[in-house]
């Protein structure tokens, strides 16, 4: 095939080696969360797609001319900063975003700006390689819960929500992660920017059906919601309350990425007329241009690489004494409530004058083993979900409810010996600038909680708690002693 003989394939292919031995561990953390998760299962057929992007471009590729660009080795700089920043700091959508960002950079480097800028909408689709959006769960859960209180309450029926659990006279319904619709959402994103690129010619209408594919999902997943209480209401809890609620929703998510296409495709535009290929072995790389970008580009990558090398894995021997702060350690009574955190060094629970305590501590910021991360929850998700929250600059304060309508108060903070703060964003910021410095990023998290008899009087005595506990000096619990 003329496609597999030509010296750009040929390129293109080399260019993608180079990058995949380069980032091989970001590479291969990022296809074990495709592997594992179904959210970003179709991340697999990313790179066919891309491939089929560029057989369409094939003639305009063949008919441009390879004149690398230095310039784009001071994008490539930056690009490789952030994926330091995200790597040494533990921050995996940083650092996968910045490694699947390298090889279109590459590509710009190696190639020049014409080949770039023929390749961009397939340098733009690439980026659906990244697993990200995840963050975004809790205010998709939300807005479900919103829609389907909203339809219930038109069609009449008596409803009551508390967090996101929903109770109509027949059961009760929790709004749990796999109902948010993240799934839909991704899908249906990554398949209208397709579609719209495809079947459209003009940007306008492009961003106004990536704008439809975006809203679609999140609308039909709150209809979704609503009807699946609306089947176990009427068969009286016997049908769409188990695995069938599931079947029911990739089929009904199904018929509205039909619905998508049909009415796109209603206002397709004609198909461009194909460029005439001059050259149908492409051009020749001339080798000798390469010298200059090759050698500073290779400089960066040796510098941004040994740089990692020489402060990976740095380790605290600080070990806090927590017998400072909590001087009366008794076993929790209720322990349902506890938070989450993997593979800490220490962790430490108890009750002390009736307010119940934990503290988890982690001497570095490694894969896996880090305060900030996706899998660690602040209390059990199975089992409790929000109903309100309150927050300052230090602390926050969560009110959690369980199926069975126990409620209990949560005040929290994260320290770093530089930072106290809730958010966990600026602790990932403070670690990140720690790990670029060359020093170990120890850390822990420290969260009291009391049960819900009288809610007022309870959160304003767990917020004097709170106030006089995260407003001490805790930083100096992780300076050498």
């Amino acid at each position: 095939m003329t496609f597999l003989k030509s010296s750009i394939f040929k390129y293109l292919v080399a260019i993608f080696a180079l990058w995949a031995v380069l980032f091989y561990s970001s590479i291969q953390s990022t296809v074990a969360i495709w592997y594992r998760s179904e959210t970003f299962a179709h991340c697999f057929i990313i790179l066919p797609i891309c491939i089929y992007l560029i057989k369409l471009k094939w003639a305009k590729l063949n008919n441009a001319q390879i004149k690398p660009s230095l310039l784009a080795v001071l994008f490539i700089a930056a690009t490789l900063f952030v994926w330091l920043f995200g790597s040494m700091a533990q921050v995996l959508v940083i650092e996968q975003l910045a490694t699947f960002a390298m090889l279109p950079m590459l590509i710009w480097c190696l190639m020049g700006r014409e080949v770039a800028r023929i390749l961009l909408f397939t340098s733009f689709f690439w980026m659906f390689s990244v697993p990200a959006g995840e963050f975004l769960i809790p205010q998709l859960q939300e807005l479900t819960a919103n829609i389907t209180v909203m339809a219930i309450q038109l069609t009449g029926i008596p409803v009551y929500r508390e967090g996101l659990y929903i109770a109509i006279p027949g059961g009760l319904f929790e709004v749990a992660v796999a109902c948010s619709g993240i799934r839909y959402l991704i899908a249906s994103f990554t398949l209208g920017t397709l579609f719209a690129y495809l079947n459209y010619n003009g940007i306008k209408k492009r961003l106004i059906f990536i704008a439809f594919s975006i809203v679609l999902p999140l609308v039909a997943n709150g209809i979704r919601a609503y009807g699946i209480v609306m089947i176990a209401h009427l068969s009286d809890m016997k049908y769409a309350t188990g695995v069938d609620h599931l079947i029911y929703g990739w089929l009904f998510f199904g018929v509205v990425i039909l619905v998508m296409f049909t009415l796109g495709g209603r206002w397709a535009d004609p198909i461009p007329a194909k460029v005439s290929q001059v050259n149908p072995n492409g051009p020749k790389v001339n080798f000798a241009k390469l010298l200059k970008p090759g050698v500073v580009l290779a400089i960066v990558l040796v510098v941004g690489f040994g740089y990692k090398q020489a402060f990976k894995h740095q380790v605290s021997n600080v070990q806090p004494d927590m017998a400072q702060i909590f001087s009366v350690q008794k076993p929790i009574a209720d322990q349902r409530w506890l938070p989450i955190f993997h593979n800490p060094t220490t962790v430490i629970s108890g009750n002390q004058d009736g307010t119940d305590y934990y503290y988890a501590y982690y001497n570095a910021n490694l894969q896996d083993v880090e305060l900030i991360n996706g899998r660690n929850k602040l209390y059990n998700i199975e089992t409790w979900s929000i109903v309100s929250d309150d927050a300052n600059e230090r602390f926050r304060m969560l009110e959690i409810i369980d199926n069975y309508g126990n409620k209990r108060l949560l005040a929290y903070a994260y320290v770093t010996p530089w930072h106290i703060t809730h958010k966990s964003l600026e602790i990932k910021l403070v670690q990140a600038i720690q790990a670029l410095l060359g020093q170990p990023q120890n850390a822990f998290i420290l969260m009291i909680s009391v049960p819900v008899t009288e809610r007022d009087s309870d959160f304003e005595q767990l917020e004097k708690q709170a106030s006089a506990l995260f407003n001490q000096d805790l930083k100096a619990l992780l300076n050498d002693q």
